[in-house]
């Protein structure tokens, strides 16, 4: 049988634990530099990024609602509205997706006759997918539903907020990408960012 530890002691033993942890975290860490207190999820990055993720995507959804799209569908579409050909891996490494998820994907919308997939004339064994007229209509008609679900999700955040996160994510996204699954191959430069 638990005993029931009073409140205040409760609050005040995990305080204990906590600066325990970030001493020990301070001591094995070697730079010299406090660590974070990452013990409370509310100041864990990840854990925000992953429901701000999660609510991004429900937005999403509920304003595209009338095109049954995916973000991730519709970033395949937006990756070959420009008409090039491309084949699945190079689709997977645009998009921040493994292979398996791409050609998933590229199937779905085929079936809806958003793309085609077109035999390769110099490797037969590459997948490739092209985007159809009806594609490029689709993506022209979903698009002011996907800004105002992007509007909808940063509109708490005024312009100078928006801009220093938007820098902020990309900064963190280009420090970290090859620690993903499935890192981009190619990530553009910020804005403002020298050439």
């Amino acid at each position: 049988m638990r005993t029931r530890i009073p409140d205040g002691q409760r609050s005040s033993r995990a305080v204990g634990t906590r600066q325990q942890q970030l001493a020990r975290a301070n001591a094995e860490s070697g730079s010299g530099k406090p660590s974070r207190d990452f013990t409370d999820l509310w100041n864990r990055p990840g854990f925000l990024i992953r429901r701000l993720h999660q609510i991004h995507v429900a937005i999403f959804l509920n304003e595209c609602s009338d095109f049954n799209m995916t973000p991730v569908q519709f970033g395949v579409l937006t990756v070959l509205y420009d008409g090039d050909t491309l084949d699945q891996v190079s689709i997977a490494s645009q998009i921040g997706v493994d292979r398996n998820t791409a050609a998933d994907v590229v199937r779905r919308l085929e079936r809806r006759g958003l793309l085609t997939r077109p035999k390769s004339t110099a490797d037969r064994r590459a997948k490739l997918a092209k985007i159809t007229d009806e594609g490029k209509a689709f993506v022209e008609a979903l698009q002011p539903a996907m800004i105002r679900a992007q509007e909808q999700f940063m509109r708490s955040l005024d312009d100078a907020d928006h801009d220093r996160l938007m820098d902020l994510m990309t900064k963190l996204l280009i420090a970290n990408n090859e620690q993903g699954r499935a890192p981009l191959k190619s990530i553009p430069k910020p804005d403002g960012a020298d050439d």
